[in-house]
C-alpha cells in the first residue's frame, strides 16, 4: 500500500480531510463541534505546552496570562506596561494555518479578549517553530510562542522563556494543567478508526510504548500511563 505524507498545518490538514483529501490528519487544535459534527473524530496521542519566549534584551521573567493576551491582541505595544523598560513590543506570530497559533488564541487570549479581538496585524509572521525561534532570539524587543520544547532554541541562542502567572513550563506542570498554556496533540480520522485498517494500525502503534517513545524522542509528552 502507497503511505503519502503532506505538511500542511493542522488548519489545513482538517479542511482537506473533511473534503476526503487525506484519511488521516495530525492537528494541535482542538477539534471543533462543528468539525466534529461532519465526521472528525480526533485521538489524543501526545500532550505538549506553548511558551512564550522574549529576546534577551527585554527584562522580564513573568507575565500574567492576561497581559500576555494583550500583547498579542495588540493592546498593549509597550514593555514598560507589563513591568518591564521602555520598549516598543515586537510581536512575533504564526501563520493562520497553524494549529499553534489557533490553540494560542483560544487558550490565552479568547478568555479575555473575546471573540470580538483578533490579533493584532502589527506582527512579524512565521511559519514554523524553528523560525519563531530565530525570529525572537535576534530581534530585539520582540515576543513569540512555540511549543514548549523549541524554547531552548531560543535560550540557547541567548533569548528566554517566560513564566505565566508565576507558573513555569515543565512536563508535570503540562500533564497536571497547572501550565495555562497547556494542549493535547491529536490524530484525526473520518469517524472512528475501522479495524483492519492502516489509519487504525497507526493510530495503535503511535499509543503502543514504542511509538510513545518516538513522541518523547522528539520532546513531546507521552500520555501518561496512569
Amino acid at each position: 500500500m502507497k503511505i503519502s505524507y503532506e505538511a500542511t498545518g493542522s488548519g489545513a490538514g482538517l479542511t482537506s480531510l473533511l473534503a476526503g483529501q487525506y484519511s488521516l490528519a495530525g492537528s494541535s487544535a482542538v477539534v471543533t463541534p462543528d468539525q466534529q459534527s461532519k465526521g472528525a473524530f480526533p485521538t489524543v496521542v501526545a500532550f505538549d505546552g506553548l511558551t512564550p519566549v522574549v529576546n534577551k534584551n527585554v527584562k522580564l521573567s513573568n507575565i500574567s496570562q492576561a497581559d500576555l493576551a494583550a500583547i498579542f491582541a495588540g493592546k498593549i505595544t509597550n514593555w514598560k506596561d507589563v513591568g518591564a523598560q521602555d520598549m516598543k513590543i515586537v510581536v512575533v506570530n504564526r501563520d493562520e494555518s497553524s494549529g499553534t497559533y489557533a490553540s494560542f488564541w483560544d487558550i490565552v487570549c479568547l478568555p479575555t479578549q473575546g471573540k470580538t479581538r483578533a490579533y493584532t496585524k502589527d506582527a512579524i509572521v512565521t511559519k514554523e517553530n524553528g523560525e519563531v525561534a530565530a525570529k525572537v532570539a535576534s530581534t530585539p524587543g520582540s515576543i513569540g510562542y512555540v511549543g514548549m520544547a523549541f524554547a531552548d532554541e531560543v535560550i540557547k541562542k541567548g533569548g528566554r522563556s517566560l513564566m505565566v502567572n508565576g507558573i513555569k513550563d515543565t512536563v508535570p506542570n503540562v500533564i497536571s494543567k497547572k501550565w495555562p498554556i497547556s494542549r493535547e496533540l491529536y490524530l484525526v480520522t473520518m469517524g472512528a478508526p475501522k479495524d483492519g485498517s492502516v489509519e487504525k494500525a497507526f493510530i495503535e502503534f503511535l499509543l503502543s510504548p514504542k511509538g510513545q517513545a518516538i513522541v518523547k524522542s522528539t520532546d513531546f509528552i507521552p500520555i501518561p500511563k496512569n
